[in-house]
This record gives C-alpha cells, sequence and structure tokens, in this order.
C-alpha cells in the first residue's frame, strides 16, 4: 500500500471522528455482546447437588514455590476432576469460608460423600503441602436455568444490535468518504483495497469496544469481589485477566470487521 493511500485512509478516518456519536454506540454494542456472552460462559450450568443441606469444601494450602500462572493452571485442572463443583483461589487474610493463612485453593466438593476421594489426590499434588476439610449449612446463591437462558437471549440481541449499529454508522462514515474513495479508485485501486477505510474503521471501533468490556469486568470485580455469589460465578479472575483482555481485544476487532464488512459488501457500486 502506498504512502498516498495511507493518506487518504487516514484523511477517511480522522473525517470519520466527526460523527462519534454513532461510532461510540455502536463500541459500546460490541462490549454488550462481550458482557452478555462472558455471563453466558461463566453462569454454572449445576450449582451444586440439588437439595443438598451441607457444603464441603477442602482447602489445599500450596507452597510458596509455584507461580500464579501454575495456581491458575492446577485450579482448571482440579475444576475438571470427579465430584468437584468449584475452585477458587484465597489469599491470605480471608476468612470465607474458614480463616486462611497462606495461599490456597478452595475447592467445592458436590457432596460430603466425595471427600476422600478429592483429599487423596490433593495430597498427591507437588504444589500441596496440606489439606483442610469444612463443612457448613448451606447458603449458597443459586443460578436459576432462566439466567442461562436470559444471557442467551441477551448475547443474541446485542450481537444483532451490534451489527446493525456497524453497518449504520459505517454506511454514515462512507457517505462522507466521497471524495477519499473517487481517489482511490481514479489511482487504479483494487477494490479490495478500496474497502480498507471500512476495514480501519470497524478495527479501531471494535477495539475501543473490547477496552469497554475489560473496563467494565474490572468495575464488577472491583464493586463485586467480597460478594459470595459473585466469587461462585467469577472465579479467581485476577488469574484469567490475560486471557480476558486478549478475549476482548480480540473478539471486539473481530466484531467490528465483520459489521464494516457487512457495510462495505453493500455500498453504492460507485464506491466499489
Amino acid at each position: 500500500m502506498s504512502y498516498g493511500t495511507l493518506f487518504l485512509v487516514g484523511d477517511a478516518l480522522r473525517r470519520s471522528g466527526r460523527r462519534a456519536g454513532p461510532l461510540a454506540l455502536w463500541a459500546l454494542a460490541v462490549a454488550a455482546v462481550l458482557v452478555s456472552g462472558t455471563a453466558l460462559f461463566l453462569l454454572p450450568t449445576a450449582p451444586g447437588t440439588a437439595g443438598a443441606s451441607v457444603e464441603a469444601f477442602l482447602v489445599a494450602q500450596l507452597s510458596p514455590q509455584p507461580s500464579e500462572a501454575t495456581i491458575a493452571r492446577l485450579g482448571s485442572e482440579i475444576w475438571g476432576w470427579p465430584g468437584v463443583d468449584a475452585v477458587t483461589f484465597r489469599f491470605p487474610g480471608e476468612t470465607d469460608p474458614i480463616s486462611i493463612t497462606q495461599r490456597s485453593l478452595l475447592v467445592r466438593l458436590l457432596s460430603p460423600d466425595v471427600r476422600t476421594a478429592v483429599e487423596s489426590r490433593l495430597r498427591a499434588l507437588t504444589e500441596v503441602i496440606g489439606v483442610q476439610y469444612h463443612q457448613q449449612s448451606a447458603a449458597r446463591t443459586r443460578v436459576s436455568p432462566a439466567s442461562r437462558i436470559g444471557a442467551l437471549v441477551a448475547l443474541v440481541a446485542t450481537l444483532s444490535l451490534a451489527l446493525w449499529l456497524g453497518h449504520r454508522a459505517a454506511s454514515q462514515a462512507a457517505a462522507a468518504w466521497g471524495r477519499e474513495l473517487a481517489l482511490l479508485k481514479s489511482c487504479g485501486v483494487s477494490p479490495v483495497m478500496r474497502r480498507v477505510p471500512f476495514f480501519a474503521l470497524g478495527g479501531v471501533v471494535g477495539v475501543a469496544g473490547g477496552g469497554a468490556y475489560i473496563a467494565i469486568c474490572w468495575s464488577l470485580w472491583t464493586w463485586g469481589r467480597s460478594l459470595p455469589f459473585f466469587r461462585d460465578v467469577v472465579p479467581s479472575f485476577p488469574h484469567v485477566w490475560g486471557g480476558l483482555v486478549v478475549w476482548g481485544l480480540t473478539i471486539g476487532g473481530g466484531l467490528g470487521l465483520v459489521a464494516s464488512l457487512v457495510a462495505a459488501l453493500s455500498s453504492p457500486p460507485h464506491h466499489s
């Protein structure tokens, strides 16, 4: 791509910035899609044994050597064991469900009956230096099946809204790019390259939406990490932060590109 073409693309994007309202709505819609998708993914499908009167936990005390990445991987592995309902990280000084004196993994059991099997596997791990058992009356907030249906409906609705707003905003921007698109065409630039302004705009807006999603997740965690229900739904959030950032920026950028592609393909013929 020549310097002149890059200049024209940059000028088109600069002109689009004058219509910040539609672009901001598009970015927020992308963030809403990501939030809905995250909610659908994190809401538990089977929150414990139905009708259970007690909750059973194993607190696996960790040695100082393992890195945070190793602990996150270990927690994911334990979560897949038979009889394990959930795994969350606990820091020294926390008191839920018992007083924590060193880095630990809190392993919630589906029932007290699986204690022996899970405890023996925990004690065999080199990263674990001690295991404590705790049992208490059931007080866990349960998530109704309707919540997952609601999250799925929200995901479909926000995805449709994001694509519609993206198509609308990109089409409006293209209407203001008449001079730039005409110059690109007169310079013999191929139709594919003449769509670069659309892709650039969609990528920028999508990444902005991903950034808004990351900010929303961090704000929710900062506000709600002391709530037991929130800790159940979003376990070990600090240890998945890197993946969350990559997820938000990648999927956000992809959504922006899809909407801008639709707008580019439906642009008036003289633009192509």
